[in-house]
């Protein structure tokens, strides 16, 4: 191929762009889980208390704070609605999908091309390749670096260009250690709240 280099180049640029949408649709698709089961757990934790509190009067001195409570998670189910609704992690991460499948198909046609002798019909079917490519970033949207960061490091040793830097596994495994808590704090939040009213 005349067009070596862009050939490299481009097949580099599909081949982490692949891997970053795959991260991408993954992510999406752990939040569209959390989200809806945290939507479930905290509408279980609302039922309870309230069946228990028909049955048991709280003390006037309590009352107050487990109105305020119950308010507090009926606000909370509201908002994960809203945020369930207004993301739409799932039509988005089937994008991301259909956006990596459109790019293994790229990357099997450079792949095809790496082994014809340079000619013109081969740098017009790189054109076309590069223009699909194109094509399918402005399909999709913009992955989180994140999702890139995910993916070069999983690709750990095998990377020949854009190794992870130090400030990159730092800034990844920082991200996952927040997530972790986070969501052990948004699932475990009501029950601990109970629980300090149960032991006070």
């Amino acid at each position: 191929m005349t067009t070596n280099s862009p050939a490299k180049a481009l097949a580099d640029n599909v081949w982490f762009t692949r891997k970053a949408w795959i991260n991408a649709e993954e992510r999406l698709l752990k939040n569209d889980f959390h989200t809806q089961l945290l939507m479930v757990v905290y509408a279980a934790y609302t039922s309870c208390l309230s069946v228990v509190l028909l049955k048991y009067e709280p003390s006037p001195s309590d009352k107050n704070l487990i109105d305020t409570g119950l308010a507090v998670l009926s606000i909370i189910l509201l908002a994960l609605s809203l945020y369930l609704n207004t993301k739409s992690f799932r039509d988005r991460a089937a994008r991301f999908k259909t956006g990596y499948h459109d790019l293994h198909l790229i990357e099997r046609g450079l792949e095809s091309l790496a082994l014809q002798p340079p000619s013109p019909q081969v740098d017009a079917e790189f054109t076309a390749l590069s223009v699909q490519y194109d094509k399918a970033l402005r399909e999709v949207e913009t992955h989180a670096e994140l999702d890139d960061i995910h993916a070069r490091i999983t690709a750990g040793a095998g990377l020949t260009s854009r190794r992870v830097t130090r400030t990159d596994k730092c800034r990844y495994y920082w991200w996952r250690i927040w997530r972790f808590g986070s969501l052990i704090l948004a699932y475990g939040a009501p029950a601990a709240g109970v629980l300090c009213y149960v032991f006070k």
